[in-house]
């Protein structure tokens, strides 16, 4: 009887303890209370640009009721509290600060209301694309659910900043006009598996093995072609620009062979020659080259894809800035492209944010490249011997060289190295824009850089000189 008793006890306990549990987590979500309410939430997964997918677990009377929860309770969360970081994602801060909120809490109260009649959409409703539970407990008195929600998150802050609500980001003006221009090259490792090489003779005379990019009219490049597309397209959705390699290839196949990159002409004796893919490098003129490795793998009659992919910076010696690999999931029907591009999309937006803030610091603090001053055996100034007036005193050639690049270098800290023959200024952080006569706003690159040392040599001390790209990120001046 005793033994009955306490039974009954505990059941009435626990009935009790879900019911308040249950009231606590109405009330908690109840529209007066929703801005100081506590949320159960995890970061449920990659999604599509733009949006964000949040788990929620929700407490509910019905599955129905739970998803309307959910659905309310991510944006709050987009809103009001900001989105932890998961393995794949960076945290996010609350959209809108809470000052802002303090001083306009009747307008976020009824923005992030749940309609009493299931004919009316919240206003919140309009920033949400989809809901979906993974998992479903029933309880005595109410569902307990796991619901990730796809936020449609680039919008919910547009429309903030548009009322004002939140910041909107302030623009340089190198970002208002420029964007990072990307081209996607095959890894070195991939071209020697397909033997997509080429032999080349360096400046020494050594035979040098390269990789070989005029390989996409061959049959057996049908899948780089494939994916190099896929890749150009995710990164132009990314706001980049894209130079398609194998476009670039045919455009320079039409022209003649350089034969002489340097030579006669430039009064010099024999020629400088430069490596096929400087030559691509200095054409494209691109601000990152994305080096791909990738491989497609059968496992019974599924495939999937498994990629490698590294950013760097063709101007920087090949510094790299963003490094992302993975698997794709296995699949029966899909072609290698949409293969890769499941295996990337997971991995993409972290990718892309890497290359975009590198970008942005190149912005403010420059961007490096390496200038040398040449002379040819022909040439009657002497870097350290000749010396012409500089600021009403007698300057060595060498020193006006280098005060120039420190008056129009952005950290005026050029190094330098001096040999009889050559100069060489690494480290010259140049800027990213400059205007033109109108002034409008445009790119400045290397050669138009080291054109400017060219005029105020011909201009103040009669100095003739020519210019060389030897890449995007170095170029020879050449007197």
């Amino acid at each position: 009887m005793r033994n009955t008793a306490l039974k009954r006890l505990s059941l009435t306990l626990s009935f009790v303890f879900g019911v308040f549990l249950f009231s606590a987590v109405a009330q908690n979500r109840d529209a007066d209370n929703i801005l100081n309410a506590q949320f159960d939430v995890r970061i449920g997964g990659v999604g599509p640009k733009g949006t964000v997918i949040i788990e929620m677990r929700i407490i509910a009377n019905t599955l129905e009721e739970a998803h309307e929860c959910a659905q309310r309770d991510a944006v709050a969360v987009c809103l009001l509290r900001g989105l932890p970081a998961s393995t794949k994602t960076r945290p996010k801060p609350a959209i809108v600060k809470e000052s802002v909120i303090e001083a306009d809490e009747s307008y976020f109260i009824d923005f992030l209301s749940i309609p009493k009649s299931k004919r009316v959409v919240g206003k919140y409703g309009r920033y949400v694309q989809k809901s979906w539970e993974t998992d479903v407990r029933e309880l005595d008195y109410g569902v307990d659910a796991i619901i990730k929600v796809q936020v449609l998150y680039d919008n919910l802050v547009q429309y903030m900043q548009d009322k004002g609500f939140a910041e909107k980001p302030q623009e340089t003006v190198a970002g208002k006009y420029l964007k990072p221009v990307i081209m996607v090259v095959p890894a070195d490792v991939y071209c020697t598996e397909m033997d997509f090489v080429q032999k080349w003779e360096d400046e020494t005379g050594k035979v040098q093995t390269i990789p070989d990019y005029n390989i996409f009219g061959r049959e057996d490049s049908r899948d780089l072609r494939l994916v190099t597309s896929s890749l150009n397209e995710i990164f132009a959705s990314r706001g980049f620009e894209t130079i398609s390699l194998e476009f670039l290839l045919k455009s320079l196949n039409l022209e003649n062979d350089e034969n002489a990159m340097v030579g006669d002409g430039y009064g010099l004796s024999g020629t400088v020659k430069e490596s096929p893919l400087d030559r691509i490098k200095r054409t494209a003129n691109v601000d990152y080259i994305v080096d791909l490795d990738f491989a497609l793998y059968e496992i019974d009659d599924y495939r999937y894809v498994a990629f490698n992919m590294r950013a760097v910076d063709p101007c920087s010696n090949a510094v790299e800035i963003a490094h992302a690999y993975g698997d794709g999931h296995p699949s029966r029907v899909a072609t290698v492209n949409t293969l890769l591009e499941e295996a990337v999309i997971n991995y993409v937006d972290d990718f892309c944010d890497k290359i975009q803030s590198h970008y942005k610091k190149m912005e403010t603090d420059g961007h490096r490249i390496t200038v040398k001053i040449k002379k040819t055996d022909k040439s009657k100034f002497d870097f350290q011997r000749s010396k012409f007036d500089y600021e009403g005193k007698q300057t060595k050639l060498c020193d006006i060289i280098y005060y120039w690049l420190q008056d129009n270098t952005i950290d005026n800290n050029p190094t330098r190295n001096i040999t009889p023959n050559v100069l060489t200024f690494n480290q010259v952080m140049i800027p990213m824009i400059t205007l033109n006569k109108k002034g409008a706003v445009r790119r400045l690159d290397s050669n138009e850089y080291v054109t400017q040392l060219q005029e105020f040599l011909l201009d103040n001390y009669n100095i003739e000189s020519t210019i060389y790209m030897r890449g995007p990120g170095e170029a020879w001046l050449i007197l």
